[in-house]
């Protein structure tokens, strides 16, 4: 029996590379098929877990068929099992399934910080998500129903999110917005209804009492009976909301995720008009039972099918072959492995069999068996199959093993094995080297779910290296994965040096090595750790073949700066590379990893393309990074791109540790390779809690007038890491992206500016102030030539008449640099009262007069306070705060308990009686009337006894 070492704590690890969705979900006549939910490699074994989750997919797929309006339902749905968990009779072996490609991945954080439900979402409108995560605690913890909603809703609620590219239609950070003069509630639609409350300290009552206006404290509760049945993507807790907001009720002017990011479309439009319902249309269907199948992970078993046809003894392929496939061998592929050996050319051979990696030894030893000679031609099907053949020597099947497929050249054979391939369920990740390399061999990667890279022959890019240190277990066990710290390469003249610094930080340091690769004479290398200890040539262990030295560190590295030195002693120029890996330092503490992602893995011009890093330590991004993407193209120089986490451009939501730019430099068609780098400076990083693209936590509900809160959403112990993230490095390669219809010569410009999406406005004295982040001439790069700006008391105006709204002088405004904070100030024209809502939109040209996208409308309100009658609260009924607890997942049923209001007690809730505010209200408009009444009577006679009589 394989077996495999589980850390205590296995962290979440989703490392797809093209398309920022990885799922190979498919929608057949109303039923999703391949759906996949995997537990975490740390969670315990737990039968009820799996009971919950059956529970809610149940539950979601009645609720998934009533919110499509009979389209769409959940038909085939695979658990994923971790390998610690025991075997059953019932199990089966997945196939191109995986931790890293799952739909819904059920972890526990490394802090406490909550248990709301969520979708790691960066992508455009309609674009997919990454993934959804739960905790365990959510899954299993019913006092939770009563904050976010019954799970099969709020499954619903995320898949949205995840399948459909859509947006959350509340605010957490704008909560409420002004229409005329009063304040709404951000929601969808405008029909829910509820009332604006503030609780804090155990204590409910008027928002803001002194000014009746909504304060930080003010939430809106809405009735728990509503007569609206929208929006799910508003709050998933109310048992009568089962639909999503359509034309007819989306609310346009809330200033929500949603209407950012899809220009004012409502949810339904967005979903109705998705991919997935173009073909599947209204169905009665009798049955909405999933059919489960629980599938068990196994250990990683990989053959390396390489090439070794003639054209790869063309530019030093061969040995840089045997380089980068060592450092595989010697660092990435994970203890308790399987691996093999396949070459080719015209046929293929057998090099070895499969071998479990469980000691130094039996890695040394493949890395010796690695191809040598380059002779033949290209028959890539043939090297295909022998690897198959290798990976059924384990147990006679190829479901869920991988094949690393490397070739330079072109074969017009390849899709020979096409129908074979599909048919192995096993996994292929593509390496295309060369120019030259076979059109069709994406295919093969495309069509298993696997990774897809290219390097060229540009030495000091070091991107054959780059390939194989991406090439990762998707397990989701963190602490078993290898990290790249470095990745850097130079063309040095004799006697010059290259020099560098690499930054170890504490959430790495196992299993570190310093790898140098040179192209003719030994360099001098010198590796100075963080305590001054000096490593030089001699440390190091030498490969006079494969011009190769290795420096392993023993232990766990000293955190810190390490640096070297490297010094060409030859009296010609040479290529000099260094690459840095490392481990985990700690297996209950994940580490600070980079995932590198493209919004597709093919595209035509002038379609541009998105780079996306996203930085975190386990699932809490990390903030404050510098991130810069290089994108090698088929001619020219590479292109260094600094990637942004600031909200604008290519950028959906500003520190969410997800840095993202446009890439707009098309040069030549083929294969464009992208490698990211990530640099942070201790002082500036730091960690932060995603909000974004998660289930609503409900402050409380109305019922018969009456005010129930829940308990305070817990805060985030920032304390609670154990760990100061520091000043790190780290490389991730994005993958490969071909590139089509770029025309010779100079590009012509056809990106216009990005879109602002930030645009706010804020009354200051007697103007208004504008902020936004600018975009440039080209999306999100250069400079913009002019902006035009237009306001209007009419929200619908802006949106449907933008041309013809009224203008706003910007003669003095001068764009600035993209990505640089604006600011202009509007005075003329304006009148501000009580009651006044000015709204305001922008676009932006470039040098040929093409215009951005109309940016978010925003919106300055006047609204002056005037102090409200108090409330005054009376009876409590809410769950206990201690079954809400995140920590706790051994509660199972929610508590209920009724108290009296108590001032000096702060963890009593709070009821509000809408009766007796209502009789009170009226009894003092009585007084005062009477009062009034009493007044005019005495001064009338008072009058009438000063006349003289006729």
């Amino acid at each position: 029996m394989k077996s495999i070492k589980i850390f205590l704590l296995s962290l979440v690890c989703l490392v797809c590379v093209h398309g920022v969705s990885c799922s190979d979900v498919k929608l057949v006549n109303n039923g999703y098929e391949n759906v996949v939910i995997a537990i975490n490699p740390g969670i315990p074994e737990d039968p009820m877990l799996l009971t919950k989750i059956q529970e809610m997919v149940r539950s979601a797929s009645n609720f998934l068929y009533k919110a499509t309006k009979h389209r769409a339902y959940f038909r085939d749905v695979k658990i994923l099992l971790p390998i610690t968990w025991s075997s059953q009779p019932h199990y089966q072996r997945p196939s191109t399934q995986s931790y890293e490609k799952a739909n819904v991945i059920i972890a526990n954080p490394h802090t406490q910080y909550g248990d709301d439900p969520y979708t790691l979402q960066y992508g455009q409108c309609g674009d997919k998500g990454r993934y959804i995560h739960f905790t365990q605690n959510f899954m299993r913890d019913d006092a939770l129903i009563q904050v976010y909603g019954e799970r099969g809703s709020v499954l619903v609620h995320e898949w949205a999110h995840l399948r459909w590219g859509v947006f959350d239609e509340y605010n957490d950070l704008a909560p409420f917005y002004a229409v005329g003069d009063t304040f709404e509630a951000t929601r969808c639609s405008k029909e829910m209804k509820g009332l604006k409350v503030s609780c804090s300290g155990g204590a409910c009552g008027t928002c803001d009492p002194s000014t009746g206006l909504p304060d930080t404290d003010c939430n809106f509760f809405p009735d728990q009976n509503q007569v609206t049945s929208t929006s799910i993507m508003y709050t998933t807790g109310l048992p009568g909301v089962v639909d999503f907001c359509d034309n007819k009720t989306h609310n346009r002017e809330a200033p929500n995720m949603q209407n950012k990011m899809c220009n004012e479309r409502s949810t339904w439009d967005v979903i109705s008009k998705s991919d997935d319902f173009q073909n599947n249309h209204p169905t009665n269907i009798t049955s909405l039972e999933p059919k489960f199948t629980f599938l068990h992970a196994k250990d990683r078993v990989l053959c390396l099918v390489l090439d070794t046809s003639g054209s790869m003894g063309w530019e030093n392929r061969i040995q840089r072959l045997q380089q980068a496939a060592g450092i595989f061998l010697l660092q990435i592929i994970e203890d308790q492995s399987y691996v093999g050996i396949v070459g080719f050319h015209s046929s293929a051979t057998v090099i070895h069999e499969l071998t479990v990696i469980e000691s130094e030894d039996a890695r040394k030893m493949l890395k010796n068996l690695l191809p040598k000679i380059a002779s033949g031609g290209t028959n890539i099907c043939a090297g295909v199959r022998a690897g198959f053949q290798v990976l059924r020597g384990d147990d006679g099947s190829t479901n869920g093993d991988e094949i690393v497929l490397l070739t330079d050249g072109e074969d017009s054979g390849i899709s020979s094995c096409f129908s074979e391939v599909k048919q192995s369920g096993a996994v292929i990740h593509t390496i295309a080297l060369g120019p030259n390399a076979a059109e069709e061999l994406e295919q093969l990667s495309s069509m298993t779910g696997g990774l897809q890279y290219a390097a060229t022959d540009k030495l000091d890019e070091n991107g054959l290296v780059d390939a194989f240190t991406g090439l990762v277990s998707g397990n989701g066990n963190m602490s078993q994965q290898s990290i790249q710290l470095e990745s850097s390469g130079k063309n040095i003249t004799s006697n010059d040096w290259f020099n560098g610094t690499v930054f170890i930080d504490k959430s790495v340091g196992k299993n570190t090595f310093f790898v140098i690769t040179w192209g003719t004479d030994t360099p001098q290398m010198f590796i100075r750790d963080p305590n001054g200890k000096l490593y030089r040539n001699g440390n190091f262990e030498m490969d006079a073949v494969l011009l190769t030295a290795r420096l392993p560190i023993p232990g766990r590295a000293h955190s810190g700066a390490w640096m070297y030195s490297i010094q060409n002693g030859a009296g010609k120029p040479q290529v000099v590379t260094i690459t840095v890996t490392s481990r985990a330092a700690d297996e209950n503490i994940p580490p600070v990893t980079v995932n590198a992602h493209l919004n597709q893995d093919t595209t035509s011009f002038p379609n541009p393309l998105i780079i996306f890093a996203e930085v975190s330590q386990g699932f809490l991004p990390v903030i404050g990074a510098k991130v810069t993407a290089t994108v090698e193209r088929t001619i020219g120089q590479p292109v260094n791109l600094e990637l942004l986490d600031n909200g604008g451009g290519a950028d959906a939501v500003r520190n969410d540790g997800v840095y993202s730019r446009y890439f707009t430099e098309f040069l030549g068609n083929g294969r464009y390779t992208i490698k990211v780098s990530v640099q942070g400076k201790d002082g500036i990083v730091r960690l932060t809690t995603r909000k974004q693209s998660h289930a609503m936590y409900i402050p409380g509900y109305v019922r018969n007038g009456q005010i129930h809160p829940n308990p305070p959403k817990p805060p985030v112990d920032r304390n609670d890491s154990q760990i100061q993230l520091g000043s790190f490095n780290r490389v991730k390669t994005a993958g490969a992206c071909v590139v089509s219809q770029v025309p010779p010569g100079p590009p012509p410009d056809k990106f216009p500016p990005s879109k602002i999406k930030d645009l706010r406005a804020a009354i200051v004295g007697d103007a208004i102030q504008l902020k936004w982040t600018a975009p440039g001439d080209d999306l999100d790069q250069g400079t913009a030539s002019f902006y035009e700006i237009k306001l209007s008391k009419s929200f619908a105006q802006l949106r449907d008449d933008f041309p013809n709204a009224q203008s706003v002088n910007t003669t003095d405004l001068k764009p600035k640099v993209a990505n640089s904070e604006e600011s202009f100030t509007v005075s003329e024209n304006i009148e501000l009262k009580n009651g006044t809502v000015i709204y305001f939109a922008i676009q932006a040209f470039d040098k040929g007069n093409q215009s951005s996208a109309l940016s978010n409308i925003a919106q300055a309100p006047l609204i002056l306070a005037s102090p409200p009658p108090t409330l005054q609260p009376t009876q409590s009924s809410q769950p206990t705060q201690s079954s809400q607890a995140t920590q706790s997942s051994q509660t199972t049923q929610s508590s209920q308990a009724t108290q009296s209001f108590r001032p000096t007690q702060p963890h009593n809730s709070v009821v509000i009686n809408i009766s007796e505010i209502l009789v009170i209200v009226g009894i003092v408009v009585i007084v005062v009337s009477l009062i009034i009444s009493i007044t005019v009577c005495v001064v009338t006679k008072k009058r009438q006894g000063r006349v003289s009589p006729s």
